[in-house]
């Protein structure tokens, strides 16, 4: 496969998490079809991502405790809308010890996709965020086989690799993983009041010439 090729095939999605004064989500989704003069017709990679369930440990406002929520309505972040993961509103607080857990579904797109695919994340703290709320914010990857990544939001991470993927799809499977955020319960909480983050939640996807070999 030449690296034109493989650029076609290539698709990446973006969700972005913004907490504290949170301003929305968005996503971009790039795929292509290209003919060549010898009348060969390069494949799509599609993915469809949604969220299918959300849990959360977040103020309530009435009463200043902390509050468990849980959500099962289906979100796809595979269209353009207005919505963060995390449901987290302009004006919506985050404080110590609050958690919000979202559940997400992967899809090799049946009707769109011709190509098994492997994915991977990328999560990149944004630029003009306050550190000392990043610094407090932990970020956790959850594979659907139970395996967890952590980092600290303002570290930044790319959890996997096009060598060694989160996962690997054949057309038309699906798989799901949880992506976490927990405000710790520090010494140096206070240092975190009234700040403000943002950051990219980014899926990478990109063909699979090899099925995955089984881990004994």
């Amino acid at each position: 496969m030449t690296t034109k090729q493989k650029s076609v095939l290539l698709s990446v999605l973006m969700l972005v998490l913004c907490l504290a004064l949170v301003a929305g989500g968005t996503y971009a989704l790039f795929s292509d079809d290209v003919t060549l003069t010898n009348h060969l017709e390069a494949g799509t990679l599609d993915i469809t991502l949604k969220r299918t369930k959300l849990e959360t440990l977040s103020l309530d406002n009435n009463t200043g405790y902390l509050a468990e929520n849980v959500n099962t309505d289906v979100v796809d972040f595979s269209t353009p809308n207005d919505r963060n993961v995390f449901d987290i509103e302009d004006g919506v607080l985050i404080v110590p010890c609050s958690s919000y857990t979202a559940t997400m579904e992967i899809t090799n797109d049946v009707a769109t996709s011709d190509v098994a695919f492997s994915y991977w994340l990328e999560i990149r703290f944004g630029s003009e965020s306050d550190l000392e709320l990043a610094n407090q914010l932990r970020v956790v990857l959850t594979t659907e086989d139970g395996v967890e990544h952590e980092v600290i939001l303002s570290n930044g991470a790319m959890i996997g690799s096009e060598g060694a993927p989160i996962g690997t799809l054949a057309k038309t499977a699906s798989e799901t993983f949880k992506i976490s955020v927990e405000f710790l319960d520090l010494d140096n909480n206070n240092d975190a009041k009234s700040k403000k983050v943002s950051f990219d939640l980014i899926v990478h996807a990109v063909q699979a010439i090899k099925a995955p070999t089984a881990t004994p």
